[in-house]
């Protein structure tokens, strides 16, 4: 028998109940960080890669130093995340956090293991005062 119309719908706003929900901690590694803190740890830690989800045009008018740009409505976003190796340790943001939290769950997934995620995104890295490039 099909999904009908009122089925679906409420499939629909189950899944975005579970999108909205705040992140789960399910690895010690995979981990919501302020901007400070994921400042702190960039400075520390060279290796460290950043990562800016945000659009081109997005991230053209600033992004923190160093940051790879993957825009997450590009077609090739999954197969550029990927090819990412999942045992080096990640700085991930978006403008203000709905995307990268997205992204976040779909980490909690894989072999990803070290991924810092600043909820407030690269507005409140702004809102800090911390450096960026224009």
């Amino acid at each position: 028998m099909p999904i009908d119309q009122t089925r679906r719908g409420f499939l629909g706003a189950a899944a975005l109940a579970l999108f909205l929900q705040p992140f789960p901690a399910v690895a010690e590694n995979l981990r919501d960080v302020t901007p400070k803190a994921a400042h702190e740890a960039i400075e520390a830690d060279p290796s460290i890669v950043v990562l800016d989800i945000r659009t081109p045009g997005e991230f053209s008018r600033g992004h923190v130093k160093g940051a790879i740009n993957i825009d997450y409505y590009a077609d090739d976003f999954a197969k550029r995340i990927a090819s990412l190796d999942p045992q080096k340790t990640y700085v991930m943001y978006c403008q203000a956090g709905g995307r990268s939290h997205a992204l976040m769950r779909a980490f909690s997934k894989t072999e990803f293991n070290d991924v810092m995620h600043i909820p407030a995104g690269f507005s409140g890295w702004r809102r800090e005062g911390l450096p960026y490039v224009d």
